[in-house]
């Protein structure tokens, strides 16, 4: 039985998640995807990492972290990164936020109340707010 079929017949497992976070899981995934980009670009560019340290100004360290799947980029390096390499930066936030229900509310009171529609609201006279 070659790979392949080896691969296509194997069984499904998440032992290797187990104990993370949501969150740390899909960190890990975003990093080696753009870790994996920016080799790729590299790659695609005929480059030692030498030589596309010294095309993105950078040292060969650096270029080394950024490939490692476990640098942990700033939104700036990210744009200076893609704009360096003609690549585009989309970082998309689902709007709705868990657990919570947003309202305008208007109020014309100094008083505080603690609680409206299951939020917190604090009145301060005269004010509009997202609450």
């Amino acid at each position: 039985m070659g790979i392949t079929e080896k691969l296509a017949h194997a069984k499904k497992t998440d032992w290797i998640v187990d104990g993370f976070s949501e969150a740390e899981i899909k960190t890990t995934v975003e990093l080696a995807k753009i870790s994996g980009q920016i080799e790729r670009c590299r790659i695609d560019m005929h480059m030692s990492q030498k030589e596309f340290a010294t095309y993105m100004g950078v040292s060969q360290s650096m270029v080394s972290k950024w490939e490692s799947r476990e640098y942990n980029f700033t939104i700036k390096a990210l744009n200076e990164i893609c704009e360096k390499l003609n690549l585009t930066l989309s970082v998309e936030l689902d709007n709705s936020c868990k657990g919570t229900d947003y309202k305008l509310i208007k109020w014309d009171s100094d008083r505080v109340i603690k609680k409206r529609s299951g939020n917190w609201v604090n009145y301060l006279g005269n004010k509009e707010a997202i609450a």
